[in-house]
C-alpha cells in the first residue's frame, strides 16, 4: 500500500483548510513514494513549514522502488507538528510494524471506538473481503469531527480484491450525516492525469447511477469525509434506485447541509491532459482545483457528426424509416 502525489495534494490542501491534529491512524503501514525534497516542496506549495529534524527515511516497508529513498508515513504528520506517539498504524497483523492489530473484516472491538481524529487508508478497502464492514469500522474509529482520507483502486488491472463505486462511498457518508464528503475519480499515468469529482447535485435527485469514465489507464478513487459532531445511530444506505420517499427526504436534508461546506477541492488534474468526454454525474477538476464550465470542443462536435454520417451510410433502411416517421 502506498501514498502518491494526489494524496499529498489532498493532505496539503486539507491542512491549510483545517489544520490536522490529534490522533492519526494509518490503515496499514504506507510507502509514501516521496523523497524528503519532494515532501518539502509539496508542503511549501500549500504554505506549510516542515520540521526537517523529524523526517526519517523508510527502510522497512515493502515497495517496488527500492529502500531508503522515500520518507516514512509517520514523517508526513510529524513534519506537520504531530508527536510520534499520536501516529499509529492498524493492520490485520503486525506486518510492517503496525501498532494496532485488528481485522477490519470483522466488527470493531469496542475498545477502539472513537480513537482516531484523522484516518488515512492507502488501499485497504480494495484488499479486504468485507469492504462494507471495513467502512463501518472506519466510521466507528473516528471521533466526532474526525476526518477520513481514502485511496482505493477502481480497476481490475491491479491486485484489488474488491471494487467499490463512487456512489457506494458517497451514499454512506451522506446517509450518516457527515459534514462533508468529496469523491474523486482519478486517472494518472506518471506525473500527469485527470481528476473528476462526483457531482453532489446529481446525487441529490437522480435515481440513475453516475456514469463512471472508462479509462485506458489505471483509475482509482480518492474519498475524503468529515464526520459530524452529532451522535446518531449508524445508517445503512439504500441504493438510489430503491430508496423510499422517507429515505430520500432524509438523504436530501443531509446532502443540503453537506453542500454548505466551504472546503475547496482537494485534488486537481495535472499536466497537459484534458477530459475526453463529459461524464454523467461527474465534473472535471482543472489544474487550479476548479470546475470549469463544460464547453463542447469543435473536435468532439466534428467527430459526433462523422459518426452520425457513418451510421447513416451503414443503416440506410433505418434512415428511410425515420424519414417516413417524421413525415
Amino acid at each position: 500500500m502506498g501514498l502518491s502525489g494526489p494524496v499529498f495534494d489532498a493532505l496539503g490542501r486539507e491542512h491549510a483548510h483545517r489544520p490536522i491534529a490529534g490522533d492519526i491512524l494509518f490503515l496499514g503501514r504506507q510507502t509514501t513514494y516521496f523523497t524528503p525534497l519532494d515532501f518539502f516542496e509539496r508542503m511549501r506549495d500549500y504554505g506549510h513549514t516542515v520540521d526537517t529534524s523529524v523526517i526519517e527515511l523508510d527502510r522497512s516497508t515493502h515497495n517496488r522502488n527500492g529502500i531508503g529513498r522515500y520518507i516514512t508515513d509517520r514523517s508526513i504528520f510529524r513534519g506537520l507538528g504531530i508527536a510520534a506517539d499520536h501516529i499509529k498504524a492498524l493492520d490485520v497483523s503486525d506486518y510492517e510494524g503496525a501498532e494496532v492489530v485488528c481485522d477490519l473484516n470483522r466488527p470493531l472491538p469496542e475498545g477502539l471506538y472513537g480513537t482516531a481524529d484523522f484516518i488515512v487508508d492507502g488501499s485497504t478497502l480494495d484488499n479486504v473481503f468485507n469492504p462494507a464492514q471495513a467502512l463501518l469500522n472506519c466510521h466507528a474509529l473516528l471521533r466526532p469531527g474526525g476526518r477520513l482520507l481514502m485511496i482505493n483502486a477502481w480497476n481490475q488491472r491491479d491486485s484489488a480484491y474488491t471494487l467499490c463505486s463512487a456512489a457506494w462511498y458517497f451514499d454512506f457518508f451522506v446517509s450518516n450525516g457527515y459534514t462533508d464528503c468529496r469523491v474523486y475519480l482519478c486517472s494518472f499515468e506518471g506525473a500527469s492525469g485527470n481528476v473528476y469529482a462526483l457531482n453532489p447535485s446529481f446525487m441529490a435527485t437522480s435515481t440513475d447511477s453516475p456514469t463512471a469514465p472508462s479509462f485506458g489507464r489505471r483509475p482509482f478513487l480518492v474519498v475524503f469525509a468529515e464526520k459530524s459532531h452529532a451522535d446518531a445511530a449508524t445508517v445503512i444506505p439504500t441504493q438510489s434506485h430503491y430508496r423510499s420517499p422517507s429515505e430520500w427526504r432524509v438523504y436530501g436534508e443531509n446532502l443540503a447541509c453537506m453542500k454548505m461546506s466551504p472546503r475547496p477541492h482537494l485534488l486537481r488534474s495535472i499536466g497537459r491532459l484534458r477530459p475526453r468526454h463529459v461524464y454523467v454525474g461527474y465534473r472535471w477538476i482543472d489544474g487550479k482545483f476548479q470546475e470549469p464550465a463544460a464547453r463542447p470542443r469543435i473536435r468532439h462536435v466534428l467527430l459526433a457528426a462523422i459518426r452520425r454520417c457513418l451510421w447513416a451510410l451503414t443503416h440506410p433502411t433505418k434512415v428511410i424509416e425515420r424519414v417516413l416517421t417524421w413525415q
